[in-house]
């Protein structure tokens, strides 16, 4: 098989502190302006609010999103050595989210948020967009979650206070990565034309010419499989593809990171999954046919490039991408998985998740322990893989030690990545988004660790994108 060339996989764990968080970022947000066709340009006086006194700046031409907020931002103007409050608010029909944090002004009068330290704030490290993911309201869930901070247009106020004086404030208008794509919905009759394409009939589907299909039973009937995002790119008509098993986890689903992918310029297949609720099981059950068939579907595609598919799958669904990766094979270029199990565990009433031609896929009644021996391998992957897990895991402890694992002896991909990061479970949602952080010192290590594990992603698409 090929393989991919090159330097080796990389072990890391996200560097902890500003600058070299704030130097990831801000490459994964240009890679992101790139795939856009947005342009900031170098050497430009920034633009502000107008007038004179504190004032919040920024660059020129950027355009803001809810996902992935360009690192710049300053506070200029303002009285040297003077102590100010910082704070963040937005308010929708939903209600109010808020955020403060308090700053000391250095001499020459201007506050970068990028490297300045805050005091009494929700982060400890220097962070331009802390106010933004550090955000506290009321908790959402299901479409508004999803609506709200991935397709709306979001008013959010900054103020700079001295005592209970307002000295500076300005509202940034964040746009939702989602906010101007629409998903296709695949249906069974999608699958089924694909299906007879690539067993070589040229006779419709059910005509006495035709290639019988061999998906499943329960899907012979016209329902919805999945759905289809297609990559948010005008300059390259044909984009490498991601399969993406869903994880229902708040904030890491397909709706929020489909988006993301698909702005790195991949077109992206969600097929749903339903976890148990703890996180680690899932309550469905994946038919190895309407895999098979979904992969016919999307190397028939005049837009995807069918070298570059790669497979997607984090917490409960790990285990599903990791299937997928062994039991086609080559079909995959690479992988991307974090969080969960990396062999088949059985649904709580004992089935397996996967069954292939009405065999159940041999499958664990809990996830530990699991050997090297019983966990899927990944050295036949011929290109990237994108591995990661969170040390204070609080819904799967043994996640690190597998993952680790799970890397030993994946060297010779090109891009491979292993990221071990000092954070709590939640390491897949996309950066910026004020969803699943956990309280108290674990919240900024763990957006950190959702920076590196993106930019580690989005290295992986952007390459495929381009070459």
């Amino acid at each position: 098989m090929r393989r991919g060339s090159g330097g080796g996989a990389e072990r890391r764990r996200p560097p902890r502190g500003g600058r070299p968080r704030r130097a990831r970022l801000v490459r994964l947000v240009v890679a992101v302006a790139v795939a856009l066709g947005l342009t900031a340009l170098a050497g430009c006086a920034p633009t502000d609010s107008g007038g004179f006194g504190p004032r919040f700046v920024t660059p020129p031409l950027i355009r803001y999103s809810s996902v992935l907020w360009p690192v710049p931002l300053q506070l200029v103007g303002a009285e040297p050595g003077s102590r100010l409050r910082l704070s963040a608010s937005v308010t929708t029909d939903r209600g109010t989210w808020g955020s403060s944090a308090t700053y000391t002004v250095p001499a020459n009068g201007t506050l970068d948020l990028a490297t300045a330290r805050p005091q009494l704030a929700p982060f400890r490290e220097p962070d331009s967009i802390g106010l933004y993911w550090s955000l506290r309201g009321p908790e959402l869930s299901g479409r508004d979650l999803a609506r709200q901070w991935m397709r709306e247009t979001l008013p959010v106020r900054l103020t700079a206070s001295a005592g209970d004086r307002v000295v500076a404030e300005r509202t940034f208008r964040l746009q939702g990565l989602a906010a101007d794509l629409r998903p296709r919905t695949v249906y069974t009759r999608d699958l089924v034309a694909a299906e007879v394409q690539a067993d070589g009939g040229d006779a419709a589907p059910g005509s006495p010419g035709s290639t019988p299909p061999v998906l499943p039973r329960q899907t012979h009937e016209d329902q919805p499989i999945g759905r289809y995002w297609g990559a948010a790119t005008l300059e390259r008509p044909v984009t490498p593809a991601v399969l993406m098993f869903d994880d229902t986890s708040p904030g890491a689903s397909g709706s929020f990171v489909a988006p993301v992918l698909a702005q790195l310029g991949a077109s992206v297949f969600v097929l749903p999954v339903t976890g148990d609720g703890d996180g680690v099981l899932l309550s469905s059950v994946v038919d190895a046919g309407t895999v098979d068939a979904v992969l016919d579907w999307l190397g028939q595609r005049a837009d995807v490039d069918p070298r570059k598919l790669f497979v997607y799958g984090t917490g409960a669904s790990e285990q599903l991408a990791l299937w997928a990766a062994n039991r086609f094979g080559s079909r995959f270029e690479g992988v991307f998985a974090a969080g969960g199990v990396p062999a088949l565990v059985c649904t709580p009433s004992g089935a397996s998740p996967v069954v292939e031609q009405g065999t159940d896929w041999p499958c664990r009644v809990a996830p530990a322990p699991v050997t090297p021996a019983s966990m899927f391998r990944l050295d036949h992957v011929p290109g990237a893989v994108v591995l990661a897990c969170a040390e204070h895991d609080e819904v799967l402890p043994e996640a690190c030690s597998w993952q680790q694992a799970l890397a030993t002896g994946r060297v010779s991909a090109n891009g491979s990545t292993s990221l071990v990061a000092d954070a709590a479970h939640a390491i897949t949602v996309p950066p910026g988004l004020p969803i699943a952080l956990p309280e108290g010192a674990l919240a900024q290590p763990t957006e950190q660790a959702r920076i590196a594990f993106w930019d580690a992603v989005g290295r992986v698409v952007l390459r495929a994108a381009r070459s």
